[in-house]
This record gives C-alpha cells, structure tokens and sequence, in this order.
C-alpha cells in the first residue's frame, strides 16, 4: 500500500516487532503449515508424525517447547480457518 500511495498507513503495521528468538518456530510452523491436507471440514491439524518427518528430514534439532509452540500456533490457525 505504501508503494503504490506513497503514504504510511499506521493501521496497517505490526503492532509490535516479530521475536526475532521464535523466527525458526514460524518458519517451521509454515514449512509444515504448506504441507497440511485438507477435508471436508476443511484444514487437517498438523500430527505429531508430521512434525517428526519434517523434523529427520531437515535434520532440525527441535526442543519439546518448540514442538508444542508449532502445535499452539496451529490450533489457533485452525480456531481462525474454521470460524
């Protein structure tokens, strides 16, 4: 918007900047987020399984705090995703 008006609009910022510590939990959240399936009811909740694959398959260390911040992050999409 700001490109194409050449004005800032204050509403449309950030409220706060994005931790820069939880930058590699959102991306993991994204990673398998892009992944997920879908049914009838609409978006497939990201399993345990999922996590583990991506997890050996990227060789990513993960914390258990960071395994269930993935899963935080994606009960809340699904709260959003299925209104």
């Amino acid at each position: 918007m700001e490109r194409q008006t050449g004005r800032k609009i204050e509403a449309l910022e950030p409220p706060n900047p994005f931790p820069k510590l939880l930058s590699h939990v959102w991306s993991a959240f994204i990673t398998l987020s892009s992944r997920r399936t879908s049914g009838f009811n609409g978006p497939d909740p990201i399993t345990f399984q999922q996590i583990l694959s991506w997890k050996e398959l990227t060789n990513t260390p993960t914390e258990a705090w960071e395994i269930e911040a993935i899963i935080q992050l994606d009960s809340e999409y699904l709260r959003v995703a299925n209104g």
